[in-house]
């Protein structure tokens, strides 16, 4: 019985661990924040979308996983975005 506690607490410390760490779709909004901020204002203006009040998987060229909501990929490509 203790063996079995055991087991099930380790995958749970483990998630717990890594939740505390930042491994969360927050430290991919963070970066793609940081990245907006570097692009001219033009670009700014199209990646507007890209602010704390939206969700992030519903930022403009976006892409999530369905399951944990983390950018699976960037589709930027027809924004004609400099920096």
């Amino acid at each position: 019985m203790r063996s079995m506690r055991l087991f099930l607490l380790l995958p749970f410390s483990a998630f717990m661990l890594l939740e505390g760490y930042g491994f969360t779709g927050e430290t991919d909004k963070q970066g793609l924040l940081e990245f907006k901020s570097g692009v001219s204002e033009n670009g700014r203006v199209v990646l507007s979308s890209w602010n704390n009040s939206i969700p992030l998987c519903n930022w403009r060229g976006v892409t999530c996983g369905r399951k944990h909501k983390r950018v699976t990929s960037l589709d930027l490509g027809d924004l004609q975005l400099g920096g």
